[in-house]
């Protein structure tokens, strides 16, 4: 018996390559990987994969049904608590990940990794510069693959990538200026600082902005959401590629230009995410520090329509933290902020997350769409139109 296992072992680690599917969730890639539970069974569960993410996280469910063992106190960050652990193993298709030297932690009293979207867990950056990791957006799969001195497929890009925490960093161009940014595959909306963003708008007063994080870019809710600047820009380049109309979301001044920054081999003002990354296959090669862009055949539109609402978690479904200032006239008559979001037409929100919401607002301008509030008690039932938001 002890053979076989040992066999089963050395097959695993034998392993240089493995392919899963990859779906895409508010433009956010989530895997399935498997682990082992007390009973001899497995047990599956979704992890966001973010290259900009610190630790390898797991829900509480998930935590109880592998019998995961604690390891040391409590901490918290954010107003989350974790718990680290020991013991753990898991596997994307048949390879088992290299978690030696990643703090693995399980959620306190936390079934989902985020508001945002419906995952059990997170996979960091820290545990990703292991590999030779390919997002393919398009293709919809991601590949764990072992380093290799290979050259990748597409445009080549040099990355600063810190030692032990994996972050990619890439530069930028924007009217003619360069700025370095995080390759953040974990966040579904690329973000910039808010004064670069105000001083852009000031230079550009044609360019289309807007306040309020609506669609993808309403990655969490709350004042700093209700409160943020988006603003939609001609045309990024990425080396020789050049990306036409993304759009960004504001951060806080100081969150990337100090507090990432110092985490990052260079300077930032911002983090390329999923509203840009979706066109790309994207291959990071951490060994050798570079990163390769192909750009897919078919890219979605960059167009945002749609029930401008930003929206946070709830008690009975979805909290309205404010309304987007360019929302329609309707929108903003007849929804409030501090209205719960019961249902969308058919679709009910009670323990949906965010991204789920923001597929069901989209819409072309005029369309209608059905929702209900839970407002001061009561529910309210209104039927509102989509517009352009950006």
């Amino acid at each position: 018996m002890k053979a076989i296992v040992v066999l089963a072992l050395l097959g695993t680690a034998a392993i240089a390559q493995t392919t899963v599917p990859m779906i895409l969730e508010g433009n956010v890639p989530i895997v399935e990987l498997r682990f082992d539970t007390p009973s001899g069974g497995a047990r599956t569960a979704r992890f966001v994969v973010d290259s900009g993410g610190g630790g390898f996280i797991l829900g509480s469910k998930l935590t109880a049904d592998i019998g995961a063992k604690a390891q040391g106190p409590v901490r918290e960050e954010d107003g989350e608590k974790f718990q680290p652990l020991m013991g753990v193993h898991a596997r994307a298709g048949e390879m088992e990940l290299d978690l030696s030297g990643t703090l693995t932690s399980g959620l306190v009293g936390q079934d989902r990794m985020l508001a945002r979207n419906d995952a059990e867990g997170m996979i960091p950056g820290r545990l990703l510069e292991r590999y030779r990791m390919i997002f393919d957006y398009p293709g919809r799969t991601l590949t764990f693959a072992k380093p290799s001195g290979a050259e990748g497929r597409g445009v080549k890009l040099p990355s600063g990538i810190r030692p032990n925490n994996g972050f990619p960093r890439i530069e930028i161009q924007i009217g003619g200026a360069t700025y370095g940014v995080l390759l953040d595959t974990g966040a579904s909306f690329t973000m910039i600082s808010r004064v670069a963003l105000e001083q852009w708008s000031k230079a550009h007063a044609d360019w289309p902005s807007a306040i309020g994080a609506f669609g993808f870019a309403n990655m969490g809710g709350g004042k700093m959401e209700a409160e943020a600047m988006m603003l939609r820009i001609p045309e990024m380049k990425l080396g020789s590629i050049v990306v036409r109309g993304p759009a960004a979301v504001s951060r806080q001044e100081g969150t990337f230009e100090r507090s990432m920054s110092r985490r990052m081999t260079a300077p930032i003002i911002g983090s390329v995410a999923g509203n840009v990354l979706r066109d790309f296959r994207v291959e990071i090669d951490y060994q050798n520090r570079f990163v390769y862009l192909e750009k897919g055949k078919d890219a979605p539109s960059t167009e945002i329509s749609g029930v401008g609402l930003v929206l946070g978690p709830g008690k009975n479904g979805l909290t309205v933290s404010a309304v987007a200032s360019s929302a329609a006239a309707d929108v903003k008559a007849n929804v409030h902020a501090g209205d719960e979001l019961i249902a969308i037409d058919k679709f009910e929100m009670a323990g949906k997350p965010l991204a789920f919401a923001a597929e069901a607002l989209q819409g072309p301008p005029g369309s209608p769409r059905r929702l209900t509030l839970l407002r001061n008690g009561e529910r309210v039932n209104v039927t509102v139109s989509c517009a352009r938001l950006l």
